[in-house]
């Protein structure tokens, strides 16, 4: 399995981000969309799945802005400081407010200007991917689904600037949008044994579809099928590799549920702390009991 060969830091700057970044203004996501270039930065390694997997993506799902798509090494401080540029970029990130050590990558959509270093950028999104060493090809398959949330999100900002403050895309989360005539696509290994059979979830949720798959393929095929309105998928970030838990023990880092399509609809976005309990990740009673608001 390939590991993510993650971008490195070069010349001034560093895409290791411990702190809150700025947040970009409605002046400059409009301006973004009315005149910027998005750099789509790709990974060095010409082996990556990532490069592949995010230029066919970013082509398919992203419509607001011309692209161009260049490896890390090719940015630089000319191209970084102009308020024309934007950037899609993966970002490791860590939580202070943690108290762990757990480092994830993000997906980070920034607009360039006259800062002194990348860190600087302004923020208009950053959607969790992986943690930092998972299999790359355990969530690139996903990336069609993600940028074309990405896409409509932008437009959502546009109408409603209260976006750019949510990071945790709580609107979205309390829109409550009905899922009753659609069917959620989830891995069964990326759920705990207690709550990974559909018998169990609908013990809970009665009225939640759900299609418990045994590996990525059939996901994988869904996301591929253009526009499939009546399919979500569960994006999960959590520490999907063997090597990462060791004697029964997790790292005790963020589970991250996600819920979307394949036409940019966010439906729920939510996470909790495992504190090192091997069998906590995927989906919890919890949240398949908030999920009962969104089937009614």
């Amino acid at each position: 399995m390939k590991k993510f060969l993650f971008l490195t830091a070069t010349l001034f700057f560093s895409l290791n981000i411990f702190a809150q970044r700025p947040t970009a203004t409605l002046d400059q996501v409009n301006d973004m969309v009315q005149n910027a270039t998005l750099y789509v930065v790709m990974e060095e390694s010409p082996l990556s799945d990532y490069n592949a997997e995010i230029r066919k993506a970013v082509e398919k799902n992203w419509s607001l802005t011309s692209v161009k798509f260049i490896h890390l090494s090719d940015l630089d401080s000319t191209k970084l400081q102009n308020p024309k540029n934007a950037f899609l970029t993966q970002v490791t990130m860590q939580f202070g407010e943690d108290k762990d050590s757990v480092k994830y990558t993000f997906l980070s959509l920034l607009i360039g200007g006259e800062y002194e270093t990348i860190n600087d950028l302004p923020e208009v999104c950053t959607f969790p991917l992986c943690y930092d060493g998972s299999d790359e090809e355990e969530m690139t398959y996903k990336l069609p689904a993600i940028i074309a949330f990405f896409n409509k999100h932008v437009q959502n900002i546009q109408n409603n600037p209260k976006l750019l403050k949510d990071k945790k895309f709580a609107t979205y989360t309390k829109l409550k949008k009905n899922i009753y005539d659609k069917t959620l696509y989830m891995i069964k290994s990326e759920q705990t044994a207690d709550l990974d059979e559909a018998a169990e979830i609908t013990a809970i949720n009665p009225n939640v579809k759900t299609s418990i798959c045994e590996d990525k393929s059939t996901i994988e095929k869904t996301i591929r099928r253009s526009k499939n309105s009546e399919a979500l998928i569960l994006h999960m970030v959590w520490p999907n590799d063997m090597e990462m838990i060791q004697e029964g023990e997790m790292i005790p880092g963020r589970c991250y549920k996600i819920i979307l399509d394949t036409e940019g609809n966010l439906y729920y976005f939510a996470f909790h702390k495992m504190n090192g309990n091997a069998s906590a990740f995927g989906m919890t009673a919890k949240d398949w009991k908030t999920l009962i608001g969104y089937t009614k």
